[in-house]
């Protein structure tokens, strides 16, 4: 079952401030988006969820059900 997010949700799961998020997509380190809702990107949370544990951005308490 798909688990899409935005920005703010990526913020909130992995517990950083939204610029912080947006900073990361606008760098390039994000995982390309998979979606687009109402113009703005949307990602699925298992790309970001992997892409977080490999480079050391997931914390230990967030899980694939945050």
């Amino acid at each position: 079952m798909a688990d899409p997010v935005g920005l703010l949700e990526i913020a909130a799961r992995l517990g950083v401030a939204r610029q912080t998020a947006k900073g990361w997509r606008l760098e390039g380190l994000l995982p390309p988006p998979r979606w687009t809702v109402s113009g703005y990107p949307a990602w699925e949370w298992k790309d970001v969820e992997r892409w977080a544990r490999k480079t050391g951005r997931l914390h230990e308490q967030t899980s694939s059900t945050a």
